[in-house]
């Protein structure tokens, strides 16, 4: 179908001038409604469902006002009251915020945020503070100056309980991080018990979902040797989606595996973005950025140097480094 039915088919209340308008906004033009879907790729249908659902969000927040009146037809206290309350919507949006981590070699100078619902790719040469920035994020390494916050709170002031954290933004690794002496289902049941304090027939219950949403629901007897690298990182996701979490950090989650497994695992996080999880990837997989990501990140000596929307970033870069760095990845 095109994509203004798959719009209304969503948020039937919009109208045909809003969605021409908002889409506008993300960078398309006019007649983009009237397209088939297939015109477009997965990437840019995602990120135009994404900010709908976030214009809708924002404006039932706020009441019924329509954002281009704050250009418009508001002034005054009236537009100071509107500023103020699209502020707080906006920090209410963004999930995580990393600024200024100097005191690691590899983070020389960042500046990072993330709001719900993003797909973000970090790419980069090796040794540029990809992984360490993860690291750093679900404090795998512990900074001792600048700030993580999660949703506005700094989880380095001591004061956030960290367990919790850990469930709320999961990582899934490069060399999977099984737990060799269990099976896939106490895999994936352990973290559940023990942190969320659930119950073990709950914990089974969710755990099976999430094996059979990643297609790894038959191997629940399985010992992480028995299983190839395609499969183990496939259990790594269902074991960081039981926790619930609100944000995954996938570091290089395709580099250890042979190249014909890696589309099984490509395939499982770009459903898992479609279904509006919020996700960081440190990726060398251009096509995954370039089809999945909201935004791409590229990083080198530490230092975040583009960033943006990904046809952007990929299709026209400004410095000299990127242009060098997607040389090198033909």
């Amino acid at each position: 179908g095109r994509v203004i039915d798959v719009i209304w088919n969503k948020y039937p209340r919009m109208t045909e001038l809003e969605v021409r308008s908002h889409l506008a906004k993300l960078g398309f033009r006019g007649e983009t409604v009237f397209k088939p879907c297939e015109a477009l790729s997965g990437g840019e249908l995602a990120r135009i469902m994404l900010a709908l659902k976030n214009v809708l969000a924002e404006q039932e927040s706020i009441g019924t006002l329509v954002f281009d009146e704050v250009d418009t037809g508001v002034s005054g206290r009236a537009a100071q009251k509107v500023a103020e309350k699209m502020a707080r919507i906006s920090r209410r949006k963004q999930v995580l915020c990393v600024t200024h981590l100097p005191q690691l070699a590899a983070m020389a100078d960042t500046h990072f945020s993330v709001e719900k619902g993003e797909v973000v790719a970090i790419i980069g040469p090796s040794g540029s503070g990809k992984s360490t920035l993860l690291r750093c994020i679900n404090l795998l390494e512990t900074p001792d100056e600048g700030q993580i916050l999660y949703h506005g709170e700094d989880i380095l002031s001591g004061a956030v309980n960290m367990p919790r954290y850990h469930a709320k933004v999961g990582m899934v690794f490069q060399q999977f991080n099984l737990f060799g002496n269990m099976d896939v289902l106490n895999n994936c049941v352990t973290g559940q018990m023990k942190v969320l304090h659930r119950t073990r027939e709950e914990s089974v219950e969710n755990a099976m979902k999430y094996l059979e949403k990643v297609g790894m629901s038959a191997y629940i007897n399985a010992k992480p040797r028995q299983l190839s690298g395609g499969q183990k990182q496939r259990v790594a996701i269902a074991r960081a989606l039981a926790m619930d979490p609100e944000v995954i950090l996938f570091d290089e989650p395709t580099s250890a595996l042979d190249p014909e497994m890696v589309g099984e695992v490509l395939s499982v996080m770009q459903k898992l973005a479609q279904e509006g999880l919020t996700m960081l990837v440190v990726t060398h997989e251009m096509g995954f950025a370039r089809a999945v990501a909201s935004e791409v990140v590229f990083m080198d000596q530490g230092v975040i140097c583009e960033h943006g929307d990904p046809k952007d970033v990929l299709g026209a870069p400004k410095t000299e480094r990127l242009k060098a760095f997607l040389a090198s990845m033909l």
